[in-house]
């Protein structure tokens, strides 16, 4: 059963009265939703960051053709006939899953990294997690909770805040969203599986925790600062598109450094002096709110990051924990100060230089050994910053790709590319039979093969990924037909196109939100059956320019049911 993958959605056991609650529970928020939208319409405003959603129901509107359209929708829903579904689980996974459900002594979690699932005793679980906690200068243990104590100085940051008018009345309100009293973050482990020797990942799950809205607004300030930094790299589509306009010398070394686990060696004190030096710079002066705010607001998530595990409470002294939402622009930025001194101090220069949060990729125009004195000053440069390099004068791996030395380089001086996936890797891809609507299956296969075709330069590597991805998705219960129509529809010829940074439309869409449900018919026609009312209508066609659209919200897959993060 778990083979299936932890994304697998098992068909959902509930009768016909139950789906039929459900789906009047959908339609009466999609009526919502419209008459919203005309209840307000000629008052659009950019939506607020902080905006909390309000549950206000408006009363039926003075619009016949649109009550008429929504009354038509309900009765319809009303009399939809319900088809038997067909259970995706065998009786003998059904009594699998239940058994697992309820084994306290086994504990699942996804890998690290990769679609595997790791199965492990609890007690592993806790000793992996344990082993952690141990490092007197990262964590110390605690008497009792602390989350009331930092919730309440929250509080009063938000309120000063407030009162000197640095945030207006839509985030108070937001910031006051908290729960009273906050919930406990709980930490847990991924295991690196793809190391040598496996070893956890921290997490820190801190879901309506006492600084979980604080992270939330700082990272909001932090990201552009962060997004400024030369070396600074979006994702893999960004680094493709660096490495397409790059011309390489024939002699050129290719370098990719890590930095061993930089959240968690990051100095406290260090990072929030850098950060808010970094501040100062790019704001000048007219900053959103004043350093000292933003000082205080780091102190309180960085410092006063308490949680728990196996009951035990302890406080992080030393980095950050991964799961805080400001953790990624936070560590960005103190390692732009770190990266520049080290290339200031280098007489060596590289060619070129860049950076996702942790992950170095370098171009240098020197020889090995150079290269390597060079990774060395760096490793003395910063008393817990270390890295790991790969060096080669003809390939490496950087993030999910292999930049070598190929035909492309040898007639254009510009690097090849392929997909690269590590050694761990099983491709055990959900599997086709798991709950999921078909448009999200399609969905799944053209995005990965859009993936295969940006990271694929030559035409050659393309087709060998999409043919190893078309055996791997037919492993997984993929029908033949629909696999091969679907890849059909990504050529080659597409991978300039793909390798644009496209922006998101800012369009206004009218979703009925549902969970799929495989004995469910067709909704969009219900939906469509009678939308000539509005579309007759001068006023509704123009607030509902589009049609409605059936979105679906996840089932409860295997992780949801399975995986958990207090022990």
């Amino acid at each position: 059963m778990l083979a299936k993958g932890l994304k697998f959605i098992p068909t959902p056991k509930e009768n016909e009265t139950q789906i039929r609650r459900h789906l009047l529970k959908d339609f009466e928020n999609f009526a919502r939703r419209m008459r919203l939208q005309y209840f307000f319409f000629g008052e659009d405003k950019e939506p607020h960051p902080f905006h909390v959603k309000s549950n206000w129901i408006p009363p039926v509107q003075k619009s016949v053709a649109l009550e008429s359209y929504l009354e038509e929708v309900k009765v319809q829903l009303a009399e939809i006939q319900l088809t038997k579904p067909k259970d995706n689980l065998l009786n003998t996974e059904r009594k699998a899953l239940k058994t697992l459900r309820e084994n306290p002594n086994i504990n699942l979690k996804k890998a690290d990294k990769g679609t595997r699932t790791v199965v492990l005793n609890t007690v592993d679980k806790i000793r992996e997690g344990q082993i952690q906690l141990d490092n007197p200068v990262h964590y110390q243990p605690l008497e009792r909770p602390m989350v009331v104590e930092t919730s309440l100085r929250v509080q009063q940051l938000v309120k000063e805040l407030y009162e000197h008018n640095y945030i207006d009345d839509v985030t108070n309100k937001w910031f006051c969203q908290t729960p009273n009293p906050p919930r406990t973050p709980v930490f847990y482990t991924l295991t690196k599986i793809h190391k040598p020797t496996p070893v956890g990942r921290p997490i820190i799950s801190g879901c309506d925790g006492p600084t979980e809205r604080l992270s939330a607004f700082v990272d909001k300030l932090l990201q552009p600062i962060a997004q400024e930094q030369e070396s600074y790299l979006k994702d893999s589509t960004d680094f493709i598109n660096f490495i397409e306009r790059t011309r390489v010398p024939y002699n050129a070394i290719l370098v990719s450094m890590d930095v061993t686990s930089l959240y968690t060696n990051i100095p406290q004190e260090e990072g929030i002096e850098t950060v808010c030096h970094a501040y100062d710079s790019f704001y000048e002066g007219e900053s959103p709110i004043p350093t000292q705010y933003l000082k205080r607001a780091l102190e309180l998530i960085l410092q006063e990051n308490s949680f728990q595990f196996t009951g035990k409470n302890y406080l992080q002294t030393h980095g950050t924990a991964m799961g805080t939402k400001m953790a990624v622009s936070f560590a960005n930025i103190f390692m732009g100060k770190v990266e520049s001194q080290i290339l200031e101090r280098s007489a060596k220069k590289p060619l070129a230089w860049k950076r996702y949060i942790d992950d170095i990729f370098s171009i240098w125009n020197i020889n090995k050994d150079e290269v390597t004195q060079f990774i060395e000053q760096a490793n003395s440069h910063h008393q817990t910053i270390k890295f790991t390099a790969e060096v080669s004068g003809t390939e490496t791996t950087f993030l999910d790709t292999k930049v070598y030395k190929g035909e492309r380089f040898a007639k254009e001086s510009r690097l090849d590319i392929k997909t690269h996936f590590k050694a761990t890797e099983t491709f055990q891809y959900t599997h086709f039979s798991s709950c999921h609507p078909p448009g999200v299956k399609k969905g799944f296969i053209k995005g990965e093969a859009l993936r295969l075709l940006r990271t694929n330069s030559s035409k050659t590597a393309f087709k060998n990924a999409i043919k190893r991805f078309k055996t791997n998705l037919i492993e997984r219960g993929y029908p033949e037909t629909l696999v091969s129509n679907t890849l059909a529809e990504i050529t080659f010829e597409e991978r300039k196109h793909a390798l644009q940074q496209k922006q998101k439309p800012n369009t206004r869409i009218l979703p009925f939100v549902t969970q799929y449900r495989s004995s469910v018919p067709n909704l969009k026609h219900i939906l469509m059956q009678n939308w000539h009312l509005i579309q007759q209508q001068p006023l509704l066609r123009r607030i509902f320019k589009d049609p409605p659209i059936v979105s679906y919200r996840r089932g409860r897959s295997l992780k949801d049911i399975l995986v958990r993060a207090k022990l």
